[in-house]
């Protein structure tokens, strides 16, 4: 067991461009500078711990707050605030990072210096943003109730629209067989049959827990002063009682335990789908995280890979195939569309290709265009508000405070040697395979 999330206490945190404080115990602030955007982002990230007892009851949290405040009781008004601040956006997301279910919620608006009548729309999107999480509205003291089961109905629908997409649906029981008993084969949205017993009064009791247990990650990230907003987030959690805050861990396992696991599923489809789930033991912050995303990135991770270019290009044994790593968790997944008779061949050669990866079987060239794509992806990082505030809701995660920019520059000085050496530590823990039904037709995709 580690400690993935590392919540430093001991004051300021900073880069050229990022600056990390911490507002409260528990509680931090990071500021991105960036100039090239018209729109600022501000975001709030609740970090709870993964647990099959509360998942859907907090997945179901901010669908219900974002329905008003108590200053904007409802959506219709809600909405006509957001259309005043000149089509400002407010929105959730629900994810999974380690074991560690993550609640965000952000509001991008206009810069102040774009308004037409000199308004301060940073403050003023920061405040309806802090009114939705401090009040949000209630109905003698508790949720709607006829929100809560419009929600209700909406979550549900997430988690049913994962068994529509098999390709999803196939990456989803990969992680539920691998890590079966481990937080991390939970779905961040939870499970269909624990959403039904969720009433108003037990949410309403779950925003409270979160307000008083949660560890925070703020961002802001544009080209204004966020010292307001710094003042203003520090005030609201002054009015809460915050109290024993919940343990964030991951469980890191370094090797496989137990026998290799193999699962079959069966459902209606014409395109089989193979996943091998495999323990790195290399997890952040540990210091070859870089070493292993390159190794994973040599061995499925662009069109140049060992992947793509031998099982699916050279040998026909996959309409995809690519490799891609769990870093907080240190986990490495193989996914590939492949017709089922041709399954155990793909599996075969998608392991040969492995092997040649630990052995030091790829060239130069190979190592040159998985850089080439890493930095591409890191380059892309910027291209949005959301996306550049993600990254560094990752590095918070990882007790560190690193640039796109100083990430793909650290790319240069590894080896073949560190890529090897990373990769040497992959070790098979699950086969799942999802086949099909003689007879059975698919929409799928």
């Amino acid at each position: 067991m580690k400690n993935m999330y590392c919540d430093h206490d001991g004051g300021v945190c900073s880069t050229e461009k990022a600056q990390r404080i911490s507002l409260k115990p528990g509680i931090f602030f990071t500021t991105v500078k960036e100039e090239k955007f018209k729109y600022n982002h501000l975001s709030f990230n609740f970090l709870l711990p993964l647990q099959k007892e509360t998942a859907s009851l907090y997945a179901l949290l901010p669908m219900v707050m974002r329905h008003g405040c108590k200053s904007y009781p409802n959506l219709t008004a809600l909405n006509a605030r957001l259309s005043e601040l000149y089509g400002a956006q407010l929105d959730w997301e629900i994810s999974k990072r380690g074991d560690l279910q993550i609640l965000t919620f952000y509001i991008e608006i206009l810069g102040d210096h774009f308004a037409l009548e000199n308004e301060e729309l940073l403050e003023e999107g920061a405040k309806l943003l802090r009114d939705l999480l401090f009040a949000p509205s209630l109905e003698r003291e508790k949720f709607h109730a006829e929100d809560v089961e419009i929600e209700k109905h909406n979550l549900a629908d997430i988690i049913r629209s994962q068994l529509n997409d098999k390709r999803v649906y196939a990456s989803k029981r990969l992680s539920e067989v691998m890590c079966e008993g481990e937080a991390y084969g939970l779905s961040e949205y939870g499970q269909l049959e624990d959403i039904e017993q969720i009433s108003a009064e037990r949410l309403t009791e779950a925003w409270h827990d979160v307000l008083q247990h949660a560890h925070v990650e703020a961002f802001y990230v544009g080209s204004g002063d966020a010292e307001s907003v710094c003042r203003l987030f520090t005030q609201a959690f002054d009015s809460v009682k915050r109290e024993k805050l919940f343990d964030l861990k991951t469980e890191v396992l370094h090797a496989p335990t137990g026998a290799l696991k193999e699962v079959t599923d069966h459902l209606p489809v014409t395109q089989a789908k193979l996943g091998l789930g495999f323990r790195a033991g290399i997890a952040l912050p540990d210091a070859d995280t870089d070493a292993m995303q390159l190794a994973c990135t040599v061995l499925g991770g662009s069109p140049h890979a060992l992947l793509f270019l031998n099982v699916r290009e050279k040998l026909s044994l996959c309409y995809y195939c690519f490799a891609r790593y769990e870093r907080y968790k240190g986990l490495v997944f193989i996914e590939s569309g492949v017709e089922e008779v041709n399954a155990q061949k793909a599996r075969k050669e998608i392991l040969r290709q492995l092997d040649a990866l630990k052995a030091g079987n790829f060239t130069e060239d190979d190592l040159k265009f998985a850089v080439l794509s890493l930095r591409n992806a890191y380059k892309g990082i910027n291209d949005s508000l959301g996306t550049i505030a993600g990254w560094y809701l990752a590095q918070a995660l990882a007790g560190q405070i690193r640039s796109p920019e100083d990430v793909a520059a650290s790319l240069d000085k590894l080896t073949k040697t560190d890529v090897v050496r990373a990769a040497k530590g992959i070790a098979l823990d699950t086969i799942y395979l999802l086949a099909g039904e003689e007879g059975a037709a698919s929409n799928e995709i």
